[in-house]
């Protein structure tokens, strides 16, 4: 696969987080976790769209029972719905909506839309709704991701969980009907019966060949059942048939994720300071502690052949050092004669790391505009990056290159755990003792504690596998083994022996 397009079902997304944030005290608590939801499903996915609900459908002309046992819809959910969505087309993603459809019609249509643009790429849909299975396709190309677990859904997965196979999820929901809808079924017809059916004949056309043919392999009752169904089962499969001649514009999908007025005001704009208070921040900001300047004291002089290379700093280098002499001391008790003026010059490493969050915001902005780190959904979730990538002593640049958000999470990677264990100096050594496509171990040994080992296996990996046998096969621990045992053997081990270093921090291909 060249790439991969990720469909987000918003309608399948809002409702349950409506219903869950029924007693946040902020109004506006489902709009602002819907918009967390979608930016932590699309970290690290350049094409993303959004599909979603435009009121009535045109389902409800062919049954004024579809849908009938759902309240109104209310008018609180469809405000936070649409404030999320403002929000997110702010953040540049595509957003679906046509009138009389509904967001399975636009997935279903957006999904082979791309498979007639280019057959290489895959379609991943994020949703919670059964009957968007009926898409997923035998050589992976097309898989569901589960709102609902997390889980990735190919075809192997619905046959575990469904005893059936995607071709079949649309004649496997007419017969058990879906609650959801209002669409009944076949009366008396359960999930585990609809599936010996289907694996049994193929299909209901097949079913009802048998029945025609031969039904005396049939029970009464279920003939009968069968027979009573038959009458509606045109409506019933017009119902769960989805439409893939919805026009959409496709080529969003390809276009960079650019958000709007991307170089403006993307966090809030802060009250402006007057003169006085900026001068008085700057001086706050460059005042030295008085520990700086007992370092700066205790520097050997330079010398004088060799004059230090001036480089300009970001901050005016003199500073006036606190002063621990009382004010009687000074000019016969006169205040107002500057004293121990110290020069404290920034290191050349340091000269570009925003020093004040106001140049952190700045630093975020602009570099979510470059799109060289669009992966991380928006400004905002650049700027938590970099402080997280702080809060270790980490480089703005390295935090964007080590960090990674899965599912809006910080992770990073494994090599810089380590780096940060053996910089942090309380340990001896911590080293890789074996590395192959089986297992890697790793060694520590904390300062003044006995030494510690822990082994990870490939056999591990596989046992906690739960996104079926293609996606693992498509997996890194298929791909590169030897490098995925380092990954997690070296990470456990460092939340196991040094958790005040990492703080619990996990990696990324620990995720995988």
């Amino acid at each position: 696969m060249t790439q991969t397009a990720l469909l987000i079902d918003l309608s399948s997304l809002a409702h349950p987080i409506y219903h869950m944030s029924g007693n946040d005290p902020n109004p506006d608590a489902t709009s602002i976790k819907i918009v967390e939801r979608v930016r932590a499903l699309a970290s690290g996915q350049p094409h993303v769209a959004i599909c979603c609900d435009a009121g009535r459908s045109f389902r409800h002309d062919i049954s004024a029972d579809y849908k009938a046992q759902r309240p109104e819809s209310d008018a609180t959910l469809l405000h936070q719905i649409a404030i999320a969505i403002e929000t997110l087309k702010g953040d540049g993603f595509p957003v679906w909506m046509v009138k009389g459809f509904e967001a399975d019609d636009l997935l279903a249509s957006a999904t082979a839309q791309i498979g007639y643009v280019d057959r290489r790429c895959a379609v991943t849909m994020a949703t919670a709704d059964k009957d968007l299975l009926q898409l997923v396709t035998r050589d992976d190309t097309v898989t569901v991701h589960s709102l609902r677990d997390g889980s990735t859904v190919d075809w192997d997965a619905v046959y575990v969980k469904f005893g059936i196979y995607p071709n079949q999820i649309k004649d496997y929901l007419a017969l058990v009907g879906d609650a959801s809808d209002n669409v009944k079924g076949a009366k008396g017809i359960g999930a585990k019966r609809a599936a010996e059916l289907l694996t049994k004949y193929g299909s209901l056309d097949g079913v009802y060949h048998a029945l025609t043919t031969n039904g005396t392999q049939f029970t009464p009752a279920l003939a009968t059942a069968l027979r009573e169904f038959q009458q509606r089962l045109p409506v019933v499969r017009d119902l769960l048939t989805l439409r893939t001649d919805v026009p959409l514009p496709i080529e969003e999908l390809w276009r960079p994720r650019v958000p709007v007025d991307a170089d403006l005001a993307v966090f809030p704009e802060e009250e402006p300071m007057s003169e006085s208070e900026r001068i008085a921040a700057d001086l706050n900001e460059a005042m030295p502690t008085l520990q700086e300047v007992q370092d700066a004291a205790m520097e050997p002089p330079v010398s004088a052949s060799l004059p230090p290379p001036q480089i300009a700093p970001s901050i005016p280098p003199v500073m006036h050092a606190p002063d621990p002499m009382p004010p009687s001391a000074h000019n016969g008790g006169k205040t107002d004669q500057v004293v121990n003026l110290v020069t404290l010059p920034i290191e050349f490493d340091r000269q570009l790391e925003p020093r004040s969050m106001a140049e952190a915001k700045a630093l975020a902005i602009d570099m979510f505009a470059s799109r060289m780190f669009s992966q991380f959904g928006s400004a905002p979730a650049v700027l938590a990056i970099i402080l997280s990538g702080r809060e270790f002593g980490i480089s703005a640049m390295a935090s964007l290159r080590g960090f990674h958000s899965i599912d809006g999470k910080p992770t990073l990677a494994a090599d810089l755990i380590r780096a940060l264990i053996l910089r942090s100096g309380k340990v001896e050594y911590f080293r890789c003792t074996e590395r192959s496509a089986e297992k890697a171990t790793f060694v520590i040994k904390r300062k003044g504690d006995p030494e510690v080992s822990l082994t990870h296996t490939l056999a591990e990996s596989r046992q906690a596998w739960t996104k079926g046998e293609k996606a693992w096969e498509n997996s890194g621990h298929a791909r590169v083994p030897s490098d995925m045992n380092v990954a997690r053997a070296s990470a456990k081990l460092a939340r196991l022996v040094c958790p005040d270093v990492i703080h619990g921090l996990y990696a990324p291909e620990e995720f995988e």
